[in-house]
């Protein structure tokens, strides 16, 4: 949703780049593949109650479906912020040290070797299960879809190749701008070789605003604006796509840069902002306001038949921003490390929540064909429409699907990319080596991520507690504020 929706879909959770830094200067993030493993999950069970209402209506109760409804676009929203922070960081640390960015080309490559060969092995895989979608069988057709291109196309949103791939159309545009984006934020800090710290925040500060600026507004025109017309007026690049378009997801993406430039920030020798600090230091106060969006977002008059062709207007907007924050909320105490650990971010850095992270992006990919196969097979074996049978099967496929795609294609491919450009060769190894997801390097990073007691203040508790209350009251009363919209 890298990376990613993606889809971060399409990133990794260890910095691409070298860069010199002290003693705490953080290498990786161990939480971040529990998120990416949690994002996959949340569109996973999107798409598997969306299909198990149409086999079975009463399969799964209204209360659930009104929450599940909201899970495609905050897990989304997860994907896009994960690619925001860890590609963003190299080019921030860069800068207030001083030093080169990361070089573009270097960059592109390793970007699309992320997503390409995994995407292209999905494409083709459905294609050959006869589950791929196209709105019309001919070689622009095809050439579109194995371009993820298909968003620029009138009707080539969700109807080229790959239902998800829509979010990987985005995560490309990201890519393609975000070394733009950094050398924008270096212009306009001054023509100095080493800016003043100061300087380099504020400039990053301002691309980063803007972003976010530019993702509300292109939605809002998107939904309010657009939404009233009646269909596209060309066929490539139609502004009626404005809402599947980069733009109208650069806040998302904006926020993710916003905590990479605080994690970059603290890291060489800056204080975070106390907002920040108080609640990355308070998981479950974090992930508290992020359950109470998500059970606002079922009062915000979520459709009992998923989708998009059902929302209102009002409610897809309100549906967006409060998915934004949730996804902010559940990212936050996984990028900024606290005076603790925690059960919660031990949790994400757990073995299995590592291992489905690692494995995320190809999960992502397959879910939805292999989920369409399992449903029409469902018409002649009648014990799949039991939603137990249907789920379990469907997990069982993903997770087959995904880890065969990160040992043939996904791992290999990275590792040739880095080669390509200038980085270490891989130590030569057997296939049973490759085959191998290896945990142990991993866990000993959790411990790592842990900073020095600080100084609380009483006024800490009491801010979390009165943003949780907030939350509340707000969630309470959103089918009022939705009716105002």
């Amino acid at each position: 949703m890298s990376n990613g929706a993606g889809a971060n879909i399409g990133t990794q959770s260890i910095s691409d780049n070298r860069l010199v830094g002290g003693a705490e200067m953080l290498r990786s993030f161990p939480c971040l593949d529990g998120v990416r493993a949690f994002a996959a999950f949340t569109v996973i069970a999107y798409h598997l109650t969306t299909v198990l209402i149409v086999i079975d209506p009463g399969a799964v109760p209204s209360l659930i479906v009104r929450h599940v409804a909201t899970l495609d676009r905050f897990g989304v929203a997860i994907f896009f912020m994960l690619s925001g922070f860890l590609l963003y960081r190299p080019f921030v640390i860069a800068h207030l040290n001083g030093g080169s960015p990361p070089r573009a080309g270097a960059f592109w490559v390793r970007r699309g070797a992320r997503i390409f060969p995994g995407y292209w092995f999905a494409l083709i895989g459905s294609m050959l299960l006869g589950v791929a979608v196209f709105y019309q069988h001919d070689f622009t057709s095809y050439a579109t879809a194995f371009g993820l291109l298909g968003s620029y196309h009138a009707y080539g949103v969700l109807s080229y190749g790959l239902v998800v791939a829509w979010t990987l159309v985005i995560e490309i545009a990201f890519y393609a701008l975000l070394p733009a984006f950094a050398g924008f934020a270096r212009l306009i800090s001054g023509r100095s070789s080493k800016p003043a710290r100061s300087s380099v925040l504020r400039s990053n500060l301002i691309v980063v605003t803007v972003l976010i600026l530019i993702g509300m507004l292109s939605r809002y025109i998107s939904i309010f604006v657009i939404g009233d017309w009646g269909g596209p007026s060309r066929t490539w690049f139609p502004i009626y796509n404005l809402g599947s378009w980069l733009p109208s997801f650069l806040d998302m993406f904006g926020l993710g840069m916003l905590l990479a430039l605080a994690s970059a920030w603290r890291e060489t020798g800056g204080v975070n902002n106390r907002a920040l600090r108080i609640f990355a230091e308070r998981p479950w106060a974090s992930w508290g306001i992020a359950g109470i969006m998500v059970i606002a977002l079922g009062r915000a008059g979520m459709p009992l038949v998923p989708g998009l062709l059902n929302l209102e207007r009002s409610t897809a907007f309100i549906r967006d921003e409060l998915s934004i924050i949730a996804a902010f909320a559940i990212i936050l105490p996984a990028v900024i490390p606290g005076v603790r650990l925690g059960a919660l971010r031990r949790i994400l850095a757990s073995r299995p929540f590592f291992l489905c992270g690692t494995v995320a992006f190809g999960a992502y990919l397959w879910h939805l064909s292999l989920v369409i196969l399992i449903e029409r097979w469902s018409e002649s074996l009648p014990l799949l429409k039991s939603a137990p049978v249907f789920v379990s099967m469907a997990l069982i496929f993903t997770g087959v699907a995904a880890y065969v795609s990160y040992v043939l294609v996904e791992s290999p491919s990275r590792s040739l990319a880095t080669v390509a450009t200038g980085g270490r060769r891989p130590e030569a190894r057997r296939f049973r080596d490759w085959a191998v997801i290896d945990f142990q390097v991993h866990a000993s990073r959790i411990e790592a991520f842990v900073l020095p007691r600080a100084e609380t203040r009483r006024a800490d508790s009491f801010i979390v507690m009165s943003t949780i209350l907030c939350a509340a009251i707000f969630a309470l009363f959103l089918p009022s504020l939705r009716g105002a919209i």
